[in-house]
């Protein structure tokens, strides 16, 4: 579920002068972005790169401005700068390098990241170039290494299989050429992921309820944060989900101050409903995000198109985060917080679940997800360079 001055660079790669990055020649030239115009075209370049696309998700336009410009809570834990590449006046790629303190303090690690990238189709040249400066920034403040497609809240993997398709809440649709700008700049998979998606029919419904009863006659609380109060909810998810992705890869710690702004809005909302607290002798030891089908409500769906269903058009919801700590772990209440949650889809008309997002090595939750009936229908990948 996601900010100033540039650095040395060395070798044969680009010149430093100032905050514009120049290539020999001067063309094209990667920009260390910094002015309000600048701020607007680098939110806005996805309109360009995704125009052609039936249907996707678009950026929040003044989230990535008040990020990139540091008025959000994460701005604390977190060094940024925004680069682009352009050809002429024409801004052609774009991508943010983030130093998490708390991230590289939690994992005793010196990674940075690249979050907020996207480029333009047959710009090689430009968009390496942007990317290398991006890592020259980084490893000038001592990074070590750099990842792209993921970071707690700010970043997600990049797709590799639904070039063609609205990808699940969140997730990306990126194009497929996206991989080789990535490995022409020295990148390496990391990570794989995948999403898995489940059919709300009669009989999957019915063995819900199943696994719902079992865990209850467990002695297991299973509540909605609507019935356990969405605000003590929020915080209850935060705190399980700190302890049970502890040693998650790629996760950091979060604070109730930067995760009640980002939710507290959805109070009023079908996330109420689907999102879960499990408690065992009134000690909260699981919790559930989960989203209704936002399709078509914040994808951007050209007229005319028809959304598959397992796809959205308002009938596939969406389990993002599910947490089980560590102590509670092994007695079913991961699997029956997930059934709840979608028992309440199929409630509210819904006809899919999605299951996202899962590592590849992540068999308990991979294990969850088969004995929900879900298969998996889209695959992602993490990238990693080592300087």
């Amino acid at each position: 579920m996601v900010l100033f001055s540039t650095g040395r660079l060395t070798g044969n790669g680009p010149m430093a002068f100032g905050r514009s990055i120049i290539t020999p020649g001067g063309e094209p030239r990667v920009e260390q972005v910094s002015s309000r115009h600048a701020l607007e075209e680098f939110a806005r370049l996805p309109y360009q790169v995704y125009a052609g696309r039936p249907a996707w998700w678009p950026p929040d336009v003044q989230n990535e401005i008040d990020f990139l410009t540091r008025r959000t809570p994460v701005a604390a834990y977190l060094d940024v700068a925004g680069f682009c590449a352009r050809r002429g006046q024409h801004m052609v790629a774009r991508v943010s390098a983030v130093i998490n303190r708390r991230y590289n303090q939690h994992w005793n690690e010196q990674l940075g990241h690249l979050i907020h990238f996207e480029a333009l189709e047959e710009e090689n040249q430009a968009t390496v170039a942007m990317l290398r400066a991006a890592m020259e920034w980084l490893r000038a403040r001592g990074m070590v290494a750099v990842r792209s497609g993921f970071a707690a809240f700010l970043d997600y993997p990049y797709g590799i299989d639904n070039y063609d398709r609205l990808p699940s809440f969140l997730l990306r649709g990126n194009p497929a050429y996206y991989h080789c700008y990535l490995k022409d700049a020295g990148f390496e998979v990391e990570k794989g992921q995948v999403d898995y998606t489940a059919a709300l029919d009669g009989e999957t419904r019915s063995r819900y309820r199943s696994i719902v009863d079992g865990a209850l006659a467990r002695g297991v609380s299973i509540k909605s944060w609507r019935e356990y109060g969405f605000l003590a909810a929020i915080d209850a998810w935060t705190e399980v989900t700190n302890a049970a992705f502890a040693r998650h890869w790629g996760w950091n710690p979060v604070t109730r101050a930067e995760v009640r702004p980002m939710l507290v809005s959805l109070g009023d909302t079908a996330v109420a409903d689907l999102s879960i607290v499990a408690e065992v002798q009134d000690e909260v030891v699981g919790a559930v995000f989960s989203v209704p089908d936002w399709s078509t409500m914040l994808a951007r769906i050209k007229r005319g198109v028809t959304l598959d269903p397992d796809r959205g058009g308002g009938t596939r919801g969406a389990l993002i985060n599910i947490g089980v700590t560590e102590s509670a772990r092994g007695r079913g209440i991961a699997l029956a917080m997930a059934a709840r949650s979608f028992l309440t889809m199929a409630q509210q008309g819904m006809r899919y679940a999605g299951y996202t997002l899962v590592l590849d090595d992540n068999w308990a939750s991979r294990r969850t997800a088969e004995s929900l009936g879900a298969r998996v229908t889209d695959n992602f990948v993490t990238y990693r360079h080592t300087f």
